[in-house]
């Protein structure tokens, strides 16, 4: 009975964590030294964006500041607030520039920040064509799920 119910309550726990799908446009040629700027408009005490940011750039992803692609492309001032890409203009010839745009729900743990949701998207700014799509849906550290996403990308994009 006992072995049992902690197969159960073990079970029960790996169901509720969740894992992080990805899927990426093979129609499209995606490479890490191409700049790619995160778009992150709202308050975040998680600090998902630094821990992002990091495991990105450690992975070999070529980072781009969001006020930096926003002076290089004129990005409209209102698109953090209404994620629309239709008023970008170049003011400078790069080959592409990916913006990856985030949205996800998190709380405070007993020792850690934990999503209970997470969304992700990779958009090529010159094409507008959307690149990568993932998602999560569960109950697992910010941290873990980071990490889940960032791996999952070096497995598809070179």
């Amino acid at each position: 009975m006992k072995k049992t119910l902690t197969l159960l309550m073990l079970s029960t726990l790996l169901i509720s964590c969740g894992s992080v799908k990805v899927h990426v446009n093979n129609d499209h040629t995606y490479s890490r030294k191409t700049p790619i700027t995160i778009n992150k408009a709202f308050n975040d005490d998680s600090d998902a964006l630094g821990e992002l940011q990091y495991l990105l750039q450690s992975n070999g992803y070529k980072l781009m500041s969001y006020g930096s692609a926003k002076k290089a492309f004129n990005l409209d001032s209102n698109y953090g607030q209404s994620h629309e890409h239709s008023e970008i203009t170049y003011t400078h010839e790069f080959n592409s520039l990916y913006i990856l745009d985030l949205d996800y729900d998190y709380y405070f743990d007993l020792f850690y920040y934990a999503f209970t949701r997470f969304s992700a998207t990779i958009t090529d700014l010159r094409s507008g064509e959307i690149i990568m799509t993932a998602h999560f849906r569960g109950d697992k550290s910010c941290k873990a799920v980071l990490k889940e996403f960032v791996n999952k990308l070096n497995s598809v994009i070179k």
